[in-house]
């Protein structure tokens, strides 16, 4: 996978069906959501090696790591600008699609704020907290 090359990664077939099984997912899910993910495909992958690959690819910036409510890591392999939804019960990570004018709002609030007038932003994010279907079910 070119990809992997370009951040100075070797290709490995870990590494590959990893990013590959990220990549196809808009779950945010925990490494051993993950290691079971893959083992249901077939993959047969210990949770120590699925770690290990995750901290280079985060180190690589092609996955972003990202913190539950309930305290795990969460993994996300969509780089691009976007905003979460937490859920405070289970810790369930959701892209959410903000208006672009909420967008462009934040990006004002930021480009003005004196606290921030000495720091080099390089993205912003916007993450909301609730609870997520299943768990309001409950």
């Amino acid at each position: 996978m070119a990809l992997l090359h370009s951040r100075g990664l070797r290709t490995t077939k870990a590494r590959v069906q990893l990013l590959t099984h990220l990549l196809g997912t808009t779950a945010h899910p925990s490494a051993e959501q993950i290691t079971a993910g893959l083992r249901e495909a077939g993959v047969e992958v210990g949770v120590a090696t699925v770690y290990q690959n995750l901290n280079r690819l985060v180190d690589a910036g092609l996955v972003r790591r990202m913190s539950g409510s309930d305290g795990r890591s969460r993994f996300d392999a969509d780089m691009s600008p976007h905003d979460h939804a937490v859920c405070e019960s289970c810790g369930r990570i959701a892209d959410v699609d903000l208006e672009p004018g909420v967008r462009r709002a934040l990006d004002r609030a930021t480009a003005g704020d004196r606290h921030l007038e000495t720091w080099l932003l390089t993205r912003t994010a916007v993450e909301v907290h609730g609870l997520c279907p299943e768990c309001r079910a409950h």
